[in-house]
């Protein structure tokens, strides 16, 4: 047998690009090796004006020469090899893959022990040459590139600058300005959420700074943590082929003990409803989030639901993680392990939109206005004609006029826009009804009095028929504000 080497033609970087990267998901990528280099500070700079550019430094380890041309190889890295706990890369293509789809040229400026290495891909230089042709920058060429000087002042770090854009509209500057504008806010976004842990230094670790444009990114913690009714469920955790799985369940506040900053910042995926499940971490890094993974749908029940799963780098084989570490698809084992704890994760979620705004403590006496009709899937709701008010009025009413109260309580019953309340509340709405404070509550009750005090009822007849009988049970006191009405 003989063997032939057939290196790849310089193509193949062409290919590499339609790996399906987006703009943010690129930044994010490289964003990860900064923290692998334990950087403290991460600033991305980027201008739309006449040459663009998008350019982002650390202050880093830094690489030596050998190092900086390893990485700028196709998988310079194997995705087999060990690596450290904190270590966010995995293929050693990251660098080349991320940037190339959204430019055709790649330069980075490393430095090391004062040492500065300079190193470009030009996808059309390779065009032009049909070499594999990485180009090595003189101090001089690489000391023109935009926030060189950052990297200058650092002891050590590394600057990627792209440029050369042609995955954006370029019709004219002023439609690819706004464009590469609308792109960059998406990814700021985007950035705080997906590094919010190393942003707010949880857990003692040393926090680290991002900063867009001389801007900071703030922190987006998905299960609002500093929120003082955000619930912690039980942790657990389990092992898998030796390794640690850990997870905490997280229940939200009900949505009206939200602020409207606190709602969007809950509103993940859009809505509150698709923002709920499984958020996983890979080394404390966001990789995948607002799934269930199929173990259980998602409803509106179980929208304030959601879980944080750290898992370390050594599972990535298990994983099946992709080159841009946005998918992922959990092993057998660690499914099973997830199913048997989603039930009891979402149930929190589920009690909270069951029984809210229920008194605890008389939730199966108070009388209603409206009862639920539950006929084998299908429901309706209908006014309580036993309700003690609606009995009154009864009572007053001649044969003609309580025919057309019937009519008119069978007319509000089959209009209830029940239809229009879900699609509201699937849309994050708050439910604001019109409740009466205690004064009103006190007139009410007193017009009541005046009624049923003729027909020869006692005081405490009136408090023991009203007391658990909405709308008086939204009064701190019902009994004694209906007694002070009796008085």
């Amino acid at each position: 047998m003989n063997e032939e080497e057939l290196p790849p033609e310089p193509q193949l970087m062409e290919s590499l690009r339609a790996v399906g990267y987006s703009l943010e998901a690129a930044v994010a990528d490289l964003i990860d090796n900064s923290i692998t280099a334990q950087a403290n500070r991460v600033e991305v700079f980027f201008s739309a004006e006449a040459e663009p550019y998008l350019a982002i430094v650390d202050d880093g380890t830094g690489m030596n020469a050998d190092e900086a041309r390893a990485a700028m190889c196709l998988a310079g890295t194997s995705a087999a090899r060990s690596r450290r706990p904190d270590d966010l890369g995995r293929f050693g293509l990251g660098l080349k893959t991320a940037s190339l789809s959204q430019c055709r040229e790649l330069t980075v400026v490393t430095k090391r022990d004062g040492v500065v290495t300079a190193l470009r891909w030009d996808l059309d230089y390779l065009t032009r040459s049909r070499r594999w042709a990485l180009l090595t920058l003189s101090e001089a060429e690489a000391s023109i590139l935009p926030r060189y000087g950052e990297i200058k002042a650092n002891p050590s770090g590394t600057l990627v600058v792209w440029r050369h854009f042609d995955r954006l509209p370029s019709a004219s500057q002023a439609i690819f300005a706004k464009a590469f504008n609308e792109q960059m806010l998406s990814a700021r976004a985007h950035l705080s959420l997906v590094f919010h842990r190393f942003l707010s230094g949880e857990d003692g670790k040393p926090k680290v700074t991002m900063e867009l444009n001389g801007v900071r990114l703030k922190v987006v913690d998905p299960f609002l943590t500093a929120h003082r009714a955000t619930q912690r469920g039980p942790a657990e955790c389990f092992a898998v082929a030796g390794a640690r799985i850990d997870v905490q369940p997280f229940t939200l506040p009900y949505i009206s003990k939200l602020t409207q900053a606190e709602k969007e910042t809950a509103q993940i995926a859009g809505r509150l409803r698709d923002s709920q499940g499984f958020y996983i971490y890979r080394a404390r890094r966001l990789v995948i989030w607002g799934t269930w993974f199929r173990l259980v749908p998602k409803d509106d029940l179980g929208k304030l639901a959601r879980v944080r799963v750290d898992i370390p780098n050594t599972l990535d084989h298990l994983w099946s993680l992709d080159i841009k570490k946005s998918a992922a698809v959990p092993p057998t084992e660690i499914r099973d392990q997830l199913k048997r704890l989603v039930d009891r994760i979402v149930h929190p979620s589920q009690r909270a939109q069951l029984y809210r705004g229920r008194p605890a403590a008389a939730s199966d006496r108070v009388v209603r206005t409206w009862n639920l009709i539950d006929e084998r899937g299908s429901f309706r709701y209908e006014l309580n004609r036993e309700h003690p008010l609606l009995a009154a009025l009864d009572e007053q009413l001649d044969n003609g006029a309580r025919r057309l109260l019937s009519e008119l309580l069978r007319n509000i019953e089959s209009s209830f826009p029940v239809e229009d309340a879900y699609n509201r509340l699937g849309g994050d709405n708050v439910h604001a009804p019109q409740h009466s404070d205690e004064g009103e509550l006190l007139d009410y009750a007193a017009t009541l009095w005046s009624v049923f005090s003729q027909t020869g009822e006692s005081a405490d007849d009136f408090v023991a028929r009203l007391r658990y009988v909405e709308p008086f049970t939204l009064s701190k006191n019902p009994e004694a504000l209906l007694r002070r009405a009796a008085s």
